[in-house]
This record gives C-alpha cells, sequence and structure tokens, in this order.
C-alpha cells in the first residue's frame, strides 16, 4: 500500500507576501529603526559615560588578574585595589590641595602688581593707556551684559556640576562593571555559536587586553609628564608649578594634541614671567615632547597596541570630529580593537579564498 508522502510546508519569498502584509512588516522594521535611533539620541551621554566605564574597568581589570594569579581571591584583590586607589586619591588631594590654595592666595596677592605691570607695558599704550582702558570696561559694565555674564557663569557652574557627575557615576559604574567582569565576559561570548566561541574569547581576551595596557599606559606616560614639567618649572622659577604640572599630566592624557595643550599653558604663564623663562619653557617641552615621541612612548606603548604614528593621528581625528575629548581618548585603543579583528577573522577568510 502505497500513499503520497506528506509535503513539508515551504517559506514564502518576500516577494509571495501579500502586499499590505509586506508593508506592515516594512512599516514595523522602519518604526523599530526610528526608536532606537531616537533613543541613542537620547541617551548619547548616558552611553558615553558607559564606554568610559567599561574602558576604566578593563584597565583596572588588569592589576585585579594580576593578584588573582597569585592565589588572591577576586573580592580580596578588589578590595585592595579599591583601597589602594581611594589611599593614593586623597595623598594625592592632600599634596595638591594645600599646594594650590597657596598659590592661588599668592596670585590674589599678587594681583595688583599684575595690574600695574599691565597698565604700564606697551600694550596697555596702544589702547590709550590706563584711562582709555578704564572707559572702555565701564561701557562694557552696563546692566545687560553682566545678566548675560552672570547667565554664563552660572550656565559654566551648572556644566562643571554636571560634568563632575557625571565622572563620578562612570567611576561608581566602572567598579560595579569590574565587579561583574567575569558574568558579563561569559555574556556576552554566549552570543557566539558554541563552535567558534572559543576562538572568540581569545580575540575578545587580547583585546581586553589592549585596552587595559593603553589606559595603564597613558596614565604612566601623563604623571611622568606631569612630574618632569613639575621640576622644570620649580628649577625655571615658573610660579603655580602645582597646578600647571597637574594640567600637563591630565591633558597628556589625550593622544597626539594633548602635549601641545598643556605646554601652551605654561609658556603663557612664563610668558607672563620674563621672555627669557618662556623661552626656556618652550625648548625644554619641544625637547620633552621627543623623547616622549621616540623613547617614553615608543616603551611604554609598544607592547600594549603597537600602533603607528599614522594610524593613531588618522584616529585621533575621527575620534575628535566624531565624540570630541572622550573619541580622542578612545580612539588609539578602539583602532587596535578593530585593527586585530580584521588580521585575526578578515585576512585569513580573504586568504583561503
Amino acid at each position: 500500500m502505497t500513499g503520497n508522502a506528506p509535503q513539508l510546508p515551504t517559506r514564502r519569498s518576500l516577494s509571495q507576501t501579500p502586499p499590505v502584509q509586506a508593508g506592515l512588516y516594512l512599516g514595523i522594521g522602519l518604526g523599530f529603526a526610528a526608536l532606537l535611533i531616537w533613543a541613542v539620541t537620547k541617551l548619547d551621554t548616558l552611553i558615553i559615560v558607559l564606554i568610559i566605564a567599561g574602558f576604566l574597568a578593563v584597565g583596572l581589570n588588569r592589576p585585579v588578574q594580576f593578584m588573582t594569579r597569585h592565589g588572591l581571591p577576586r573580592w580580596l584583590a578588589m578590595t585592595i585595589l579599591i583601597v589602594g586607589l581611594l589611599l593614593f586619591f586623597c595623598g594625592g588631594l592632600a599634596l595638591v590641595i594645600p599646594a594650590i590654595v597657596r598659590q592661588t592666595a599668592d596670585f590674589v596677592a599678587a594681583a595688583p602688581d599684575y595690574y600695574e605691570q599691565l597698565m604700564q607695558s606697551t600694550l596697555a599704550e596702544r589702547f590709550g593707556g590706563e584711562s582709555a582702558l578704564l572707559d572702555r570696561v565701564q561701557e562694557l559694565l552696563t546692566a545687560e551684559n553682566l545678566s548675560a555674564a552672570a547667565g554664563g557663569l552660572l550656565g559654566g557652574a551648572a556644566s562643571a556640576a554636571t560634568v563632575v557627575g557625571w565622572a563620578v557615576t562612570a567611576v561608581l559604574l566602572s567598579l560595579f562593571i569590574l565587579a561583574a567582569h567575569d558574568r558579563i565576559r561569559d555574556a556576552a561570548l554566549r552570543l557566539v555559536v558554541d563552535s567558534k566561541r572559543e576562538r572568540a574569547g581569545e580575540i575578545l581576551d587580547r583585546i581586553l587586553l589592549q585596552a587595559g595596557s593603553y589606559l595603564i599606559g597613558a596614565l604612566v606616560i601623563g604623571l611622568t609628564a606631569g612630574v618632569s614639567a613639575w621640576v622644570f618649572m620649580v628649577i625655571a622659577g615658573i610660579p603655580y608649578a602645582v597646578i600647571l604640572a597637574f594640567i600637563v599630566a591630565i591633558t597628556d592624557l589625550i593622544p597626539q594634541i594633548g602635549a601641545f595643550i598643556g605646554s601652551g599653558i605654561v609658556i603663557l604663564i612664563a610668558l607672563a614671567s620674563s621672555p627669557m623663562t618662556a623661552v626656556a619653557a618652550l625648548i625644554f617641552f619641544v625637547v620633552y615632547q621627543q623623547v616622549e615621541n621616540w623613547l617614553i612612548y615608543p616603551t611604554i606603548m609598544g607592547s600594549a597596541v603597537k600602533v603607528s604614528n599614522l594610524a593613531a593621528l588618522v584616529s585621533v581625528l575621527i575620534g575628535a570630529t566624531l565624540y570630541g575629548v572622550v573619541g580622542v581618548v578612545l580612539a588609539v585603543p578602539t583602532y587596535a580593537a578593530v585593527r586585530l579583528v580584521v588580521r585575526e577573522l578578515v585576512h585569513p577568510r580573504l586568504d583561503a579564498n
């Protein structure tokens, strides 16, 4: 006895879908895409904070992994790291804040002398002397201008408070991400098919290793720049050495262009002391920048990301255009991660065909 074999249902192609139903599916897809774009636009600041927090967590995971490899449980390693960071931060504040307060008081006390030097300079004479400058200042001090200036100061204070708030949030989020580092990694790998999960895990670990090495290396380079600048300013007699060294260390964290920003500020302050001091500062920073570019940076970053100067510069320009300062800071490790993925996954497939 024979019978017809049951026919398996076949999937209809899009061309066989009724027009109304196809239009409905297309409209739903476009609606979800528009909703996603709207959500990303509204949550752009939070997304950037999460990216920064993840980047910090990856960097902090390096010392945690070092301690766990030597037998410490992860919770104890994290506790030691957090306590050490708090002690370092509080110790830094204890050293920096008194110097900042003292140097700010010195600046306020020396402000009348700076005023007299400015009024007696040739620059003031070009604008008609002290009386003409004071008349112009009085013309600017109208109620409307004062109101606009007050609004600008309040807006600046509010923006600064917002930045500080988001910075604290990023640090706290980084600690939570650090605590759940292994679970987040395993959850990300679960999105990869089982046959390729081991290979994906190796590549992901290498990306995280590069990102962590880049962050630690950048901190070491910034600290070296700040200490070197402080020693020079103390020897050269440039005022506000502690504040300026802190600015140099922070700006040096920005690849390629940060050193020019920090050195420019120091040179301008040195110019207020004397032209020769400014020339000495210019020579120092030019020499130090060469030492950093050809000795310090390659030595520290050579084993971390191995990115050429041209690639780093192009990455920084793209990051600055897209996301400003945050894009500049994250540009180099992002490029290194993309390059690693291309080299490990794309190139072997192309070579095999």
